[in-house]
């Protein structure tokens, strides 16, 4: 059974040419209440998406024919905001690297806990955004412009407080943080964060050498550490990656 956390149903598109796996997957989110579509590959998924409404798609990335990262390419020409998860058991292969820098949610490795898999699909359904937090507003905006070109959704603050109040309403799964800011540091910023038990990963960004920060951050569970200024390809895969990992929700639930 999944985590008992409260989700809306969701309908999932399911694409994989192993039937065995799409059984196994589809049940679980049946039993949960979501509704599930199933293609065995890709042109089946390209058909299904254009006469059913869809939350989410979740993808086998090796498929006769479409596979899974040209997929994620056709869905995110038409509907740039669609959130896509991959899975493949080849997780060093260059596709997965062209995947987590083209804007797919996450990819999961094969093979996969079953529960933290159908919890990360829940997660990607609910379109959850990117806080970028930074005082200088033009690298801000500038950030969220282009985390906008691959599809993820976005939204810039210019101070630790704003940054913590938004973080507070739900809506944001990652955060990329500025570490050396006036008022409230990003460490303070961090440490704040996981004394109210919020469940997002952060992604400290700094263009000063400031190791005793990142030491601070680091132990706090920051779970990438960046020097800017941070190439988009490399920010778009980082934040791909830490979406992957289980996330600690509230009283330590995993979600």
């Amino acid at each position: 059974m999944m985590e008992d956390v409260a989700v809306a149903p969701a309908r999932i598109l399911l694409v994989d040419d192993e039937e065995s796996l799409r059984i196994t997957l589809a049940a679980n989110l049946e039993l949960e209440g979501h509704t599930v579509l199933e293609a065995a590959n890709g042109e089946e998924a390209l058909r299904l998406l254009e006469q059913q409404p869809v939350d989410v798609v979740l993808t086998d990335i090796r498929m006769p024919g479409l596979h899974g990262v040209e997929l994620l390419r056709r869905i995110k020409q038409e509907r740039p905001d669609m959130p896509v998860v991959l899975m493949t058991a080849f997780t060093a292969e260059e596709l997965v690297d062209d995947a987590l820098a083209e804007g797919a949610f996450t990819v999961l490795p094969k093979p996969f806990d079953v529960n933290h898999a159908l919890d990360t699909v829940l997660r990607a359904a609910a379109a959850p955004q990117v806080l970028v937090v930074d005082d200088t507003e033009q690298v801000a905006r500038g950030m969220v412009r282009a985390l906008s070109t691959v599809g993820l959704r976005a939204r810039a603050v210019y101070s630790g407080e704003e940054a913590l109040s938004s973080l507070r309403s739900g809506e944001y799964d990652v955060c990329v943080l500025d570490l050396v800011m006036p008022e409230m540091s990003g460490p303070e910023l961090v440490s704040k964060v996981r004394a109210a038990n919020l469940s997002v990963a952060i992604i400290a960004v700094s263009g000063h050498v400031v190791p005793e920060m990142l030491r601070r951050v680091a132990a706090q569970g920051a779970v990438v550490c960046m020097t800017k200024p941070v190439p988009l390809r490399e920010l778009v895969q980082a934040i791909a990656r830490v979406r992957g990992r289980p996330q600690q929700g509230p009283q330590g639930a995993r979600i």
